[in-house]
């Protein structure tokens, strides 16, 4: 953590605050981007020997005088400048330890490493932002700091990684996955059950004409979570993936019954409908009524299900009866 180090991470701090180029990128507070940089009170603590005049602190008038704290007295300053209370700090009685927690990755003898944190304009800590919104805000940090690695590295030891404290960009990754993984599974499932269906009937448009029945089934329940507020998350994107395996069992009988039956088309309907299509329905009402109960449980896992399990099953007796 050399002085040059010191100079250059100022210098960066100021940049990310004042550069226009990031106003939509980084928040705003009074017109400077809202920047955690440790090194701009270390700096005013290494002149003053302390930290109570915050107005020189925030008006830069530490600038003027040798501020940079040479590497061999780290060890003496640091300690007592992590027990001061932070010049930035809303109510005041924030010690830098604890503003800078996340910034300053002292061990108690060595500065294992120096960061700097920023606020996004965009993305909300405390919701779910889609993937395509944080994939778009991920792009532009990584180019900040490979733009960093070219000016700051010079000066500073190792490389700079770039990462979020709200886990922002982990959950962008899985959302990438739960999507992958829905429609992978989703299409996986409609062709075994048009492999099963073929089986079953040995006829191709029988066969054919199921297989889109299920896939109305899988539109109408992925539209109808959309509808109700659901998130994409591990819990949906396995659901998905069994829609195709809980549908086919209706269409599959239905269609069975008819090509098994004789006569003409309307004929062979009448007999489909005769043999199974009261076995159909109360398999329908029984499966419903039995997912009823799941929607009052605690658990998400559970409450989900049963939600899922009942418009499931009142579509796909919909679809292969209409």
């Amino acid at each position: 953590f050399s002085t040059e180090c010191q100079a250059a991470i100022l210098d960066l701090s100021d940049d990310l605050k004042t550069n226009p180029k990031y106003k939509d990128l980084i928040k705003r507070k009074n017109g400077l981007g809202q920047v955690y940089n440790f090194v701009e009170e270390l700096a005013a603590f290494s002149v003053n020997g302390n930290l109570n005049d915050c107005d020189y602190v925030r008006t830069g008038g530490w600038r003027n005088s040798t501020w940079q704290v040479e590497p061999s007295n780290l060890a003496t300053v640091i300690p007592e400048f992590l027990q001061e209370k932070s010049c930035y700090s809303d109510d005041g009685t924030e010690t830098i330890s604890g503003r800078y927690q996340t910034e300053i990755g002292w061990d108690g003898t060595t500065l294992k490493y120096a960061a700097i944190s920023v606020e996004s304009a965009v993305l909300d800590p405390f919701g779910l932002d889609p993937e395509s919104l944080t994939r778009r805000e991920y792009d532009q940090f990584i180019a900040i700091g490979k733009e960093v690695e070219e000016t700051v590295s010079r000066h500073c030891f190792g490389s700079v990684i770039v990462t979020d404290l709200n886990e922002k960009f982990v959950f962008m990754n899985n959302q990438s996955i739960y999507v992958q993984s829905a429609l992978q599974s989703s299409i996986l499932g409609i062709c075994i059950a048009f492999a099963v269906l073929l089986i079953s009937t040995r006829v191709l448009h029988l066969a054919l004409f199921a297989s889109i029945s299920i896939t109305c089934v899988l539109v109408s329940v992925v539209g109808t979570m959309v509808m109700l507020g659901w998130q994409l998350g591990s819990i949906e994107s396995i659901l998905i993936g069994i829609i195709a395996g809980f549908s086919v069992d209706y269409v599959v009988h239905l269609a069975h019954a008819y090509e098994i039956a004789s006569g003409d088309c309307y004929e062979r309907l009448n007999e489909a409908f005769s043999d199974l299509g009261i076995s159909v329905f109360n398999g329908m009402v029984t499966s419903v009524v039995a997912s009823i109960p799941l929607f009052f449980c605690q658990l998400q896992f559970f409450a989900k299900f049963g939600t899922f399990l009942c418009l499931t099953i009142a579509f796909s007796w919909v679809f292969a009866n209409f």
